[in-house]
């Protein structure tokens, strides 16, 4: 069968079908549609021309090709799973999604040089280009748009179902691998994410998937789309809190963020996609306590008053309220001070919603460390 066969039959079925999904799913036809028009653009450029039809079968929509009904959608109590938490697992987020992995698990073991410890994958952006099989008993669970595929060449059939995640429709997929491992994924189309979970223990496989929830506000209190922050005036401009410009002596008396807080959660969203699209979902966060959250205070409240002077040769507007790569949730004695953090484009540099100030390359491996997700700069920054 022709790739045209394949998408004109994706989009009969899907007309045929669109009665049934609810408003999370949204518009289905035009959602394959785009989604074949993005896919084709990124194929024509990376000269992966099936890239088109792929994403349609690892999409979850194998039922509808299949000619299979599937079953009436079915809740995921995630309170219950939420009572069941115990301390060696932990909660990670991307895409506006969460799931509860093993506490032990590395972050971003996957790809170019992977090893076979366990491993949750969220907002991988920068790294190196090469080839590293994945180990035949490694454990991991990956949070993207797209599901990875969920079986192998020669596996057995995953069985698949739709539910419900958060009055969302999604489609569930379970199954065995060749190698062993039990492997699943929930696909939730209507809002592109999806988790890719395989392991060794069938019970592992499933409390991470029945873990899979939608949410606007993820565990570190991180928004998961981009907000608008309130950036501090540009110089000459009134400002009806603190002054924008600070001395070293106003900064001693009046610090940057308290140098004691109880918590800074460290929002990462980046600037653009590898296909040039600017990001609006979060890639990943964390949350930082006791000694890494005061150190990380310390080293903000350290930086030089006064943000990144602009790179030669750009323009540089009124900033943008929703103009930042990363966001600082810096918490004291129930108050919050948010931090908006730029490292790339025109008002690079730190500001707290009154003043701004410099960063430096070592100030971003503090703020990005936690993170273990990569990140590129368009300019140098000072070290």
């Amino acid at each position: 069968m022709s790739r045209y066969d394949v998408e004109t039959l994706v989009r009969d079925t899907f007309l045929s079908h669109e009665a049934e999904a609810d408003e999370g799913g949204g518009d289905l036809t035009g959602a394959v549609r785009a989604r074949v028009a993005r896919r084709r653009r990124r194929a024509r450029a990376a000269g992966a021309g099936a890239a088109a039809v792929a994403v349609l079968v690892t999409a979850g929509v194998v039922p509808a090709l299949t000619g299979e009904r599937p079953a009436r959608p079915s809740a995921v109590d995630t309170a219950a799973e939420d009572r069941a938490a115990t301390a060696d697992w932990r909660w990670e987020s991307s895409l506006g999604a969460e799931i509860r992995v093993p506490a032990h698990w590395a972050v971003n073991d996957s790809g170019c040089g992977m090893t076979d410890a366990p491993s949750v994958v969220r907002g991988k952006t920068v790294e190196r280009a090469c080839w590293s099989p994945e180990p035949a008993d490694k454990e991991i669970a990956v949070l993207d748009q797209w599901p990875m595929e969920p079986s192998q060449p020669g596996g057995a059939g995953f069985v698949q179902r739709a539910v419900d995640v958060g009055g969302v429709l999604a489609v569930r997929a379970e199954g065995r691998l060749p190698d062993g491992r039990f492997a699943g994924t929930v696909t939730v189309s209507g809002r592109q994410v999806a988790v890719t979970v395989r392991t060794r223990d069938e019970a592992t496989t499933r409390r991470i998937l029945d873990s899979f929830r939608l949410v606007e506000t993820d565990h570190a209190g991180c928004p998961t789309r981009l907000v608008p922050v309130a950036p501090a005036p540009l110089p000459g401009q009134k400002s009806p809190g603190p002054p924008t410009a600070q001395t070293t002596e106003d900064r001693k008396r009046t610090p940057f963020v308290p140098s004691d807080p109880s918590s800074i959660s460290v929002c990462s969203y980046g600037s653009l996609d590898p296909y040039g699209e600017r990001r609006d979902r979060i890639e990943a966060s964390a949350r930082l306590t006791g000694a890494e959250a005061v150190a990380l205070a310390a080293a903000l409240n350290a930086a030089r008053p006064g943000g990144n002077p602009a790179p030669p040769g750009l323009a540089c507007a009124r900033p943008d309220p929703v103009g930042y790569e990363a966001l600082l949730l810096v918490r004291h004695q129930g108050d919050e001070v948010w931090v908006r953090v730029n490292w790339n484009g025109c008002t690079r540099g730190l500001d707290n919603g009154a003043s701004r100030a410099q960063l430096t390359m070592s100030l971003l491996r503090n703020i990005m460390g936690p993170m273990k997700t990569g990140y590129s700069l368009s300019h140098d920054l000072p070290d």
